[in-house]
């Protein structure tokens, strides 16, 4: 809930709709969430960032070379991935089990000319923090165009949250315009 309210700005009520519980309880679920990593914040971080990083790296070198089974490895086993199909979707899309997310994530990291064309060009991503939360950014001409958030417990990726619809993505969009995103881990995808 924390990273499609905060992250992606979809309101209470597309929450409830996607995670099937009332309005009421996404905001208590942001409230809740929104505590607890203020509170880590000022112990200074349950999840070790590096750590993350590393995790979310083997990640996407896994997505984007066909070996599902370290992917698969690098997921926990109640993983669950939520996606807006790239702003095709009428509905997000959600995914439970390790395999499912796996099949989900090979087919969306997997470069295709219909993908770039989508796109409006040759993808870069980035390795970035959205909210202070791992992720991938993709970018063409310097312009957001989708990002992944990850959710890292014990060395595994627990969630996904992929957006690439236009609309969701301003935020974002702006952020990374005020920043210099270095060199990517992936250019020309």
């Amino acid at each position: 809930v924390y990273v499609l309210r905060e992250a992606f700005s979809y309101s209470h009520a597309e929450i409830a709709a996607i995670l099937d519980i009332t309005e009421s309880a996404s905001q208590q679920h942001a409230h809740r969430a929104r505590t607890r990593v203020t509170a880590e914040r000022r112990r200074g971080g349950a999840a070790d960032p590096a750590s993350a990083r590393r995790v979310v790296e083997e990640f996407l070198t896994a997505a984007t070379s066909g070996r599902t089974d370290r992917l698969v490895a690098l997921l926990t086993d109640d993983v669950t991935a939520v996606s807006d199909g790239a702003g095709l979707a009428r509905r997000l899309l959600r995914y439970r089990s390790r395999e499912r997310v796996a099949s989900f994530v090979r087919a969306g990291f997997t470069s295709t000319p219909a993908k770039r064309r989508l796109a409006g060009g040759s993808l870069a991503m980035h390795l970035a923090r959205v909210n202070g939360t791992p992720a991938v950014v993709a970018v063409v001409g310097g312009r957001v165009v989708g990002a992944v958030a990850f959710e890292v417990s014990d060395g595994k990726v627990a969630a996904l949250y992929g957006i690439a619809a236009t609309d969701r993505l301003a935020r974002l969009d702006e952020a990374w315009q005020r920043r210099d995103p270095g060199v990517p881990v992936i250019d020309g995808w």
